[in-house]
């Protein structure tokens, strides 16, 4: 969970875009693990033991996410959109939201996973790899959907000025 939450880095509050739901933040983790875990790998690779965690089981835990992308990309892909609106200024967010809506589905997917592993790897520390895979390892067992509810739910407690998510209505 640590590691995707880096895919929810700090935003800029200056925009004030539509909140991202729990159900987005969720749809959003799901979605990102198999990128998350190909960022890990390219970044952390010289890093990792070939008997860990990673080496040994790290392709089936990506299947198990991969196999949700489809069901999941309809609400991630949402709230990716609402995360980028809030990452650019009014006229770029319009624009680029509009291009990205308006291409199909099957062209915007591998740019979003391109997107993940690249934001992600790039904020990985690789004195950190070690314990990136220990969490890995650790939340592994979870059900996806779970995972993906905690994250949302952790997600909607963080400060709305710093990342947009809605509040919960009770």
């Amino acid at each position: 969970m640590a590691v995707a939450a880096m895919v929810f880095q700090p935003i800029a509050a200056s925009a004030q875009p539509a909140c991202i739901t729990e159900d987005e933040v969720s749809a959003v983790a799901i979605y990102s693990v198999p990128s998350i875990i190909q960022a890990v790998r390219l970044k952390c690779g010289a890093q990792l033991s070939s008997g860990g965690y990673m080496a040994r089981r790290g392709d089936a835990l990506s299947a198990r996410y991969a196999a949700l992308q489809g069901r999941m990309w309809p609400r991630a892909k949402l709230g990716m959109l609402k995360l980028l609106a809030s990452q650019a200024s009014a006229s770029q967010a319009r624009q680029t939201t509009q291009m990205i809506s308006s291409l199909p589905d099957d062209a915007v997917r591998p740019l979003v996973d391109a997107l993940i592993v690249q934001e992600v790897s790039g904020k990985i520390e690789t004195p950190q790899c070690t314990r990136i895979e220990w969490v890995v390892e650790a939340i592994a067992p979870i059900d996806p959907e779970v995972a993906g509810k905690v994250i949302g739910t952790v997600g909607g407690l963080i400060d709305p000025d710093q990342v947009p998510i809605c509040a919960r209505r009770t």
